[in-house]
């Protein structure tokens, strides 16, 4: 070989050699615990029970890999996080249930596409229980590596909601209801934000209801049925997904709060759609013909042979 070819060569050779070692390395550490080997159900569960009672819940867990996985379970509080619906799991809340609260089994292993229940019990004390309680299973797995290895820990919950009768405070508002003041077509989104500052989570449902300027009423936007969670506030968004639209419309929220008083909640907003870019097409347009009306005529003339 030419000598000088032989440097190039070795530097092509070196850094193959390192591309094999760095892949190497990587594939080395690479988690021993497939992504979603856990699968839990239900997601959430809603439950209702009386001071006193003692209830039982239960959570079944899942290995869908092909391997054995040791599982630790623990159970956590949670509270409402942010206004989207999230939650933050937590040792203690103003809502919790785990001082009440005993589960078992704590620790297992799974077998290869095994599933297993696992039941938390709760006993309500008689007095000062009323309104909602909050808990989540949280199922917890890690992989064994060797020196050098990545391990990955996963954490899948499952959350139930307890209600408890007695004298509670339901105390559930709309603080808006709110669309774009102007659009050029639809579809149009709406959000809802309620306020709950009772003691108890409320579950709200209904419509809003969509008139036009001429005040007729032209369609209803279902609101889905929506947890509320006491001490937070929750922005809930829906769509009409008209797309052919003109002029100004009025949205009437109308909503029922659930809970033992379902009281109805209602709200209002307006907004206008109007086509801008079609309706200057239009007025170009016409503009553009009356210009060269007079040009028309004498083609129009012409053409009938006057």
């Amino acid at each position: 070989m030419n000598k000088r070819n032989i440097l190039p060569s070795l530097i092509i050779a070196a850094i193959a050699l390192l591309g094999l070692s760095v892949a190497a390395t990587l594939t080395k550490a690479q988690p021993t615990i497939p992504t979603q080997a856990l699968e839990v159900s239900p997601p959430s569960q809603e439950l209702f029970a009386k001071p006193g009672e003692t209830l039982e819940v239960i959570a079944k867990i899942r290995n869908r890999t092909d391997k054995q996985l040791p599982v630790a379970v623990r159970l956590d509080d949670f509270v409402a996080s942010g206004s989207e619906g999230q939650v933050a799991l937590t040792e203690k809340g103003p809502w919790a249930v785990s001082e009440w609260t005993t589960i078992a089994p704590t620790n297992f292993v799974l077998a290869a596409g095994e599933q297993k229940d696992v039941k938390a019990t709760v006993s309500i004390p008689n007095t000062g229980a009323a309104g909602g309680r909050y808990g989540a299973f949280v199922f917890t797995v890690s992989g064994t590596a060797q020196p050098g290895e990545a391990v990955l820990t996963q954490e899948i919950a499952s959350l139930f909601l307890i209600d408890i009768a007695g004298p509670r405070d339901e105390s559930i508002a709309i603080t808006s209801l709110k669309a774009p003041d102007f659009l050029e077509f639809g579809p149009v989104p709406f959000t809802i934000t309620y306020k709950n500052s009772g003691n108890v989570h409320m579950k709200t449902a209904g419509v809003i209801a969509i008139t036009d300027m001429f005040g007729k009423k032209i369609a209803d936007v279902a609101q889905t049925p929506t947890n509320v969670f006491p001490g937070s506030d929750r922005t809930v968004t829906t769509t009409w997904q008209s797309k052919i639209l003109f002029g100004r419309y009025t949205a009437e929220a109308i909503i029922a709060s659930g809970g033992s008083e379902n009281k109805t909640l209602t709200a209002t907003t307006s907004f206008v759609v109007f086509p801008v870019r079609i309706a200057a097409i239009v007025i170009l347009a016409a503009l553009f013909l009356f210009m060269i009306r007079k040009r028309l005529s004498r083609a129009f003339k012409a053409l009938m042979g006057k």
